[in-house]
């Protein structure tokens, strides 16, 4: 299943045809769900996050939109989807430049690349040494899905990589006592330090294959870093050089800034859409917290006042939540639905994801 781009509502015929799409992926492993009532005021509007105060951007927009409260409808969940490459390696040379401090270096090079997996290893260790991570693919090669955000932006890529562990070329490395620190450079010299004991922990993969595409590149290098559950500024691309290092403190990690925790996309549009009263309609989008698994997407139609909450039993924090909700209004008029998500650590999602539409 991949994720598709922004697109119309779904409505009538088709929203029908779509809901019985996530019925059957639900089916398949993913989690179908009643929604139930939440409660109306979240444990507050205002989060203390590191001990910084974070306003919740979603309480009573003050327009003329038919406002319905405790709304009823459908919803399935699954945690399969992945981002098609053209789309995910656009959007990560935009945004990685944009949003996440790094240089402006695309992630699939121009046509007429190689695939190249050598990568130099070195820094305090006893001898420098460099390995062919093809190599060690036969018996150390791994397969997962995982999603990736920046610190201060909304969940934009998600993709199936095939690689091997970080840890297997850790292991080939004859350590100096003390090595607490792990720097991946790119060809074009960039790297950002990472607490050792952290990439072991997350799994962090030298990727060679992203949804079953062979990453090949006109740099020195085509392979790629990736670490779940962590921020894209750490997504090292054509890595050439690991430096494991000894360094009088662990570097300081970034995590996702506290307004961009629980983020939740919607991912219709509804320019030129207009609904017939009864019909159903269909919504689709993505939630994803990268660090405390979505335990609930939550529905308003009255800003605020009130929400239908919908479990998403058994979402682990590593991926997005790629949800839909189904449902149908009688009155004709103009609505506004507010999405927000919950976590297992008890956030509230701090900034809204809206959606305003018609129903004639």
């Amino acid at each position: 299943m991949a994720f598709k781009t922004t697109r119309r509502i779904a409505g009538g015929v088709a929203g029908s045809a779509l809901l019985a799409l996530g019925a059957a992926t639900a089916a398949g492993g993913a989690a179908a769900a009643q929604p139930q009532i939440a409660d109306a005021d979240p444990s507050s509007t205002t989060h203390v996050v590191n001990d910084r105060e974070v306003l919740a951007h979603w309480i009573d927009v003050d327009d003329a939109s038919v406002r319905l409260a405790n709304v009823e409808g459908s919803f399935s969940f699954n945690q399969e989807g992945t981002t098609p490459n053209d789309e995910l390696f656009n959007v990560f040379g935009t945004a990685l430049t944009s949003m996440c401090s790094k240089p402006a270096v695309e992630l699939a090079d121009a046509e007429g690349g190689v695939a190249n997996f050598y990568v130099n290893v070195g820094g305090n260790v006893k001898k420098t040494f460099t390995v062919d991570v093809r190599d060690l693919a036969e018996d150390k090669s791994q397969e997962t899905t995982m999603a990736c955000s920046c610190a201060t932006g909304m969940p934009f890529g998600q993709a199936t990589v095939m690689g091997v562990p970080l840890s297997a070329v850790v292991e080939m490395a004859d350590l100096e006592d003390g090595v607490n620190t792990v720097t991946a450079y790119g060809a074009d010299g960039f790297g950002q330090p990472l607490p050792l004991r952290y990439a072991l922990e997350k799994n962090a993969l030298l990727v060679y294959q992203v949804n079953g595409e062979e990453l090949s590149s006109t740099a020195d290098s085509s392979l790629q870093l990736w670490m779940p559950e962590t921020v894209a500024r750490y997504f090292t691309r054509n890595v050439v050089d690991i430096e494991l290092t000894k360094e009088a403190e662990e570097p300081e990690l970034q995590t996702v800034d506290p307004c961009y925790r629980n983020k939740v996309n919607i991912m219709n549009y509804a320019d030129g859409c207009v609904f017939k009263a009864g019909d159903e309609i269909t919504f689709e989008g993505v939630a994803d917290d990268m660090g405390s698994p979505v335990t609930a997407v939550e529905f308003s139609f009255d800003n605020g006042a009130t929400w239908t909450s919908c479990a998403t039993e058994g979402a682990t924090a590593d991926k997005w939540v790629n949800w839909q909700f189904t449902t149908s209004f009688e009155e004709a008029g103009d609505y506004r639905m507010t999405v927000r998500a919950k976590t297992a650590d008890g956030e509230v999602s701090p900034l809204a994801a809206t959606l305003v539409f018609e129903v004639a």
